[in-house]
């Protein structure tokens, strides 16, 4: 009897771990998250969202016409936000013009740094741009971030109008009135 109670008494030693494993205090279950990858850019302005350029005439025979009041900050900014698709990837800007810039002048733009309440890896402008029908680049190293929306937030567009000062293109100067269009677009790197 005695060696029935101690093989008894093994058995239930031995099977007391199986019995309690089965009243786990911990459950687990998978949690997906998944960021895309995002980029979207818009202008946005409190004026009118057109620049407007009025070349002054000269009030003295043999004085050249006048240029200097030809540069316009009308409260034009950029807003943008990009999520990356790897911490090696970067973006930028690119603006371009659509429609024919006048023979003997140049149309400049130029971003300021970023300002407002966004946040991330803001990009940085390039400065002093010639637009052309070809894109350049306006502002540089854009990584994952926002800039908030509205003005005030974001890159503050500065734009110019210079005339060609060559003799050349002095000459090609003619009476016009012209409406072109700034196309900014936000790209990735190659």
């Amino acid at each position: 009897m005695k060696f029935l109670s101690a093989i008894l008494l093994l058995i239930f030693i031995a099977l007391v771990p199986v019995f309690t494993t089965g009243q786990e205090r911990q459950a687990d279950h998978k949690v997906n998250i998944e960021i895309p990858e995002v980029a979207l850019l818009g202008l946005v302005s409190d004026e009118a969202s057109q620049v407007n350029f009025t070349v002054t005439a000269p009030n003295e025979a043999g004085s050249p016409v006048d240029f200097s009041n030809a540069s316009q900050n009308n409260g034009v900014w950029i807003n943008y936000t990009s999520i990356i698709r790897s911490q090696n990837h970067r973006r930028k800007v690119m603006a371009m013009v659509q429609g024919e810039i006048p023979a003997g002048v140049h149309l400049f733009v130029e971003a300021s740094e970023a300002t407002g309440v966004g946040k991330g890896m803001l990009g940085k402008p390039v400065g002093k741009v010639a637009l052309s029908g070809q894109a350049t680049e306006v502002i540089s190293d854009i990584g994952s971030c926002f800039t908030g929306k509205g003005s005030s937030n974001g890159h503050l567009l500065s734009y110019e109008l210079e005339a060609d000062n060559s003799a050349n293109d002095f000459v090609t100067l003619e009476h016009s009135q012209t409406t072109l269009h700034v196309v900014y677009t936000l790209t990735d790197y190659n």
